[in-house]
């Protein structure tokens, strides 16, 4: 996906330490940003026994979270602006009980105010246990910028 207004480096950069630092939610759940780049990201969560379920596997809501801000830092990665979830779909594939996480998002899709993302969740021996896609609302007034 090209983006005429690519973001620099540095604002990359800043970008994922916003992801890291500042979403409260994500600090909480231990969500981290390995890579980013205009329509893409990789996150990760290093799994914890709080976020195991019942069964003593991964809770799905974890996985949820995880997709969802790869997705959200893939998109804002392109735009540059604000961003919000206005849908989302995961389909959970495989149990997951210790280790790391690891989900690779791709805006496949953009329109000026809608964007359309698929992301894939590995585990640390590279098996696929959860997928997702979602729909993100651009918005193009100012507010609380990100970058």
């Amino acid at each position: 996906m090209e983006n005429k207004e690519t973001l620099s480096k540095e604002q990359l950069t800043k970008l994922a330490q916003y992801f890291d630092e500042k979403v409260t939610f994500s600090r909480y759940i231990g969500s981290r940003v390995e890579e980013v780049e205009p329509g893409r990201a990789v996150c990760y969560i290093d799994v914890e026994k709080t976020h195991l379920n019942g069964n003593d596997t991964l809770h799905g809501g974890v996985h949820a979270t995880l997709i969802d801000n790869a997705m959200g830092l893939s998109v804002a990665a392109l735009v540059g602006l604000r961003t919000a979830t206005i849908a989302l779909n995961v389909q959970f594939l495989g149990a997951v009980r210790e280790g790391r996480i690891i989900c690779r998002s791709e805006v496949v899709h953009r329109t000026r105010r809608i964007a359309t993302v698929e992301a894939k969740v590995h585990d640390g021996e590279g098996n696929l246990v959860a997928m997702g896609t979602g729909t993100f609302r651009i918005f193009e007034k100012s507010g609380h910028p990100i970058v």
